[in-house]
């Protein structure tokens, strides 16, 4: 067993000093066995190299058109949900629509109001730390995609785990705190910046909406 693993070692170190080797002998792929992409790890199937690559750029392409798909019906619920939000002139109104509507519109399970403005649960927002917002906020990117970070705190209101999230961060003039859009899935959805034109789209228009009802409302 030792003796293979060094010999593994040796390969791997012929290999990683050599990274035309099989550019020079593409003869020896047509000999080597490469794992089952479709298989789990714990599985010793393999497959030619022919094979191998084939179910790799099918996989690449159903990824592809999964992420087409969804950014298409994503836009066409958000682009008829932004209808409905254009209407409300309301701060309250217009974060009781995003937590219990907009969710089920956009097929996010949490979207929420987050800010350290003392009074903000009075217009169903969630107060949350200056100290921990400013981790957000005080970033050079105005939206962020990506898994949860438990530490920020962000979803603790919710009664289940939240796994990715979209932070979008909002003009302190709205509220003079720090503030931010935070949707959140129970999936993976927001991983690699997964429909973040599309977020980027709700960001602006959400961020400019609060800004007008703001200062038509509250001066």
């Amino acid at each position: 067993m030792e003796k293979k693993k060094k010999e593994n070692q040796k390969i791997q170190k012929l290999l990683e000093e050599n990274p035309d080797f099989f550019v020079e002998n593409p003869h020896v792929l047509q000999k080597i066995k490469f794992p089952d992409i479709n298989i789990s790890q714990d599985n010793n199937s393999v497959i030619s190299f022919k094979d191998w690559i084939i179910k790799k750029l099918k996989n690449k392409q159903r990824k592809i058109i999964e992420n087409a798909r969804f950014n298409f019906l994503t836009q066409e619920k958000l682009h008829r949900a932004i209808i409905n939000l254009v209407s409300i002139n309301e701060i309250k109104t217009l974060v009781e629509y995003m937590t219990k509507e907009l969710t089920k519109e956009i097929g996010v399970d949490s979207i929420l109001l987050v800010s350290s403005y003392q009074k903000i649960t009075k217009f169903g927002g969630v107060f949350l730390e200056k100290e921990k917002l400013r981790l957000v906020t005080g970033n050079e990117n105005k939206i962020i995609l990506d898994a949860v970070d438990d530490d920020l705190e962000i979803f603790n209101s919710i009664p289940y785990k939240i796994y990715s999230n979209a932070l979008c961060v909002l003009d302190e003039s709205i509220f003079n705190e720090p503030s931010l859009i935070a949707l959140g899935s129970k999936q993976k959805i927001f991983f690699k910046n997964k429909g973040a034109e599309l977020i980027s789209f709700f960001h602006e228009f959400i961020r400019q909406h609060l800004k007008n009802i703001k200062n038509n409302c509250y001066g």
